[in-house]
């Protein structure tokens, strides 16, 4: 997807490209199944949200992914951060099988890991368990993590989440770039 941007007052235009990830849910593969992996490093009440030529119904609001409680995730589109935020990442698991002793929740397990330029692993979070089903999206496990930049040094790195469903046997790990600075 390409965006381009025009600033009224002087004319001055930008764009901006950018991949997105419709998943094949009906296919049969070996992997996991993943929404869009969503950087972000700003959250705003739903209250404030700007841009939106109209009123949202609470079920309208429920069903958005980038809504998580009463705040809504503002996608960091160049993934630049700095040190003193937080890195908040968001995604959808659709596929995780039932867990066997509860089949209303599902086990999956979700690890965090920076690799510098070297391919060389310098941070690391989790394992976060991801169990609760989505309410109004059915048979899919939001994940959302939170993690304070304070302890990554400045510098260019493939952001990789490993996600596991433990009962499936699936996986993935979906890779971004990202700059700390």
């Amino acid at each position: 997807m390409k965006f381009v941007v025009r600033e009224n007052i002087t004319g001055k235009m930008g764009t901006f490209e950018s991949r997105f990830t419709v998943p094949d849910l009906s296919a049969d593969t070996s992997g996991l199944k993943l929404s869009t992996v969503i950087l972000s490093n700003q959250r705003e009440p739903v209250t404030a949200a700007v841009g939106s030529a109209e009123r949202f119904s609470r079920k309208e609001v429920r069903a958005n992914p980038l809504i998580v409680g009463d705040h809504k995730v503002v996608p960091n589109i160049n993934h630049v951060f700095r040190r003193n935020q937080s890195l908040y990442v968001n995604f959808d698991v659709y596929d995780a099988l039932p867990d066997p002793a509860n089949i209303k929740q599902r086990r999956v397990k979700v690890t965090l890991s920076l690799f510098n330029k070297k391919s060389v692993k310098t941070f690391e979070v989790g394992p976060v368990e991801a169990t609760q089903l989505a309410a109004t999206r059915p048979e899919a496990v939001p994940v959302q993590i939170e993690i304070p930049l304070k302890d990554v040094t400045r510098g260019e790195y493939v952001c990789q989440i490993n996600v596991v469903d433990e009962v499936g046997r699936k996986f993935a790990f979906p890779r971004a770039s990202m700059i700390v600075q």
